[in-house]
């Protein structure tokens, strides 16, 4: 239903937005998290926010694109729980990139411990790197800076992988 009143153009209300998220049906709420990132709402944001922690993973990733496009910056909290103790891997990778891309800087924390669960030449953990450095260092306290800090050092000096030691490079680059 949502989609065929979007494909004739009319918008759905952002209530009906999060009715959809709400649903008991899996398929409204996947169709409504992904719809929900064009609806920059209060009511979608907590809407999407209370669906991380659903049973099916499409749901979980569509909520948490979906935070990160309408740059929903109250999720922080949840995304880093996503973050710290969900068991799907695609779920971590999407919840660091939205922390990078909202710039979450209570989040730094949690991306270096990230960070420290690959080995050295582990490309996955290319996602923290790029959080981190897009997070920056501005308005850190001098811990979690210095941690950041250490961290991409510690990864640049170790690694053996060419393309993870330019990227740790890059995201050096942009801390002051």
């Amino acid at each position: 239903m949502m989609l065929i009143l979007l494909s004739l153009a009319c918008s759905p209300a952002p209530e009906d937005i999060a009715t959809a998220i709400a649903s008991s049906n899996p398929v409204m709420r996947e169709d409504g998290a992904k719809i929900a990132q064009s609806y920059a709402d209060p009511v979608v944001e907590a809407a999407l926010i209370s669906v991380l922690a659903d049973a099916s993973p499409s749901v979980r990733l569509n909520a948490v694109e979906s935070l990160a496009e309408i740059e929903a910056t109250t999720a922080g909290p949840a995304l880093t729980e996503r973050l710290t103790n969900d068991t799907d891997p695609r779920m971590r990778r999407a919840a660091a990139d939205a922390l990078g891309r909202l710039k979450d800087k209570s989040a730094v924390p949690a991306l270096i411990a990230y960070m420290g669960t690959f080995s050295s030449t582990d490309r996955e953990q290319l996602v923290a790197v790029w959080a981190l450095g897009n997070i920056g260092s501005e308005g850190l306290e001098a811990g979690p800076k210095q941690a950041t800090l250490d961290a991409l050092v510690g990864l640049r000096d170790t690694t053996t992988d060419k393309y993870l030691r330019y990227q740790t490079t890059a995201a050096l680059r942009t801390l002051k």
